[in-house]
């Protein structure tokens, strides 16, 4: 008798998948590279471990393009299906070696800039405005 299917079925009942993906626009305004990762909210797999979905991405400093391209490589376009956090949110980690930024952002709203700028003193500090 296989019980986890039935069980990962009912408690994947209320997420919020849509039908057809949401597609947004990340752009960097930073006068640096930044890298960073988007993630869904949690569900469980048929053989019931819990689980997320995940896209890790680099975005150039601002105003950076391909040179054989011409394509900018400071923005980059994504699209998810959920599942979604509460209010049809992601959630965006930025990083280094560790997280630097996490906020969980509607992804409806319009295009998703990070910002940031050099510290006097050194080092970096980096933020997403993100949609509530």
């Amino acid at each position: 008798m296989l019980v986890f299917p039935l069980l990962a079925r009912a408690q994947n009942e209320n997420l919020d998948i849509v039908q057809d993906p949401i597609c947004f626009v990340l752009r960097n305004e930073a006068p640096y590279s930044v890298y960073g990762s988007f993630s869904t909210d949690y569900y469980t797999r048929d053989d019931g471990i819990r689980a997320r979905h995940r896209s890790n991405f680099k975005l150039l400093e601002a105003g950076s393009t391909n040179p054989e391209t011409g394509y900018p490589t400071d923005r980059a376009e994504f699209c998810s299906y959920g599942p979604f956090w509460p209010g049809r949110k992601l959630e965006l980690t930025l990083r280094t070696l560790v997280p630097i930024f996490s906020c969980r952002t509607r992804i409806d709203q319009g295009e998703i800039v990070i910002q940031g700028h050099f510290k006097p003193e050194g080092g970096t500090d980096t933020k997403a405005l993100c949609f509530e």
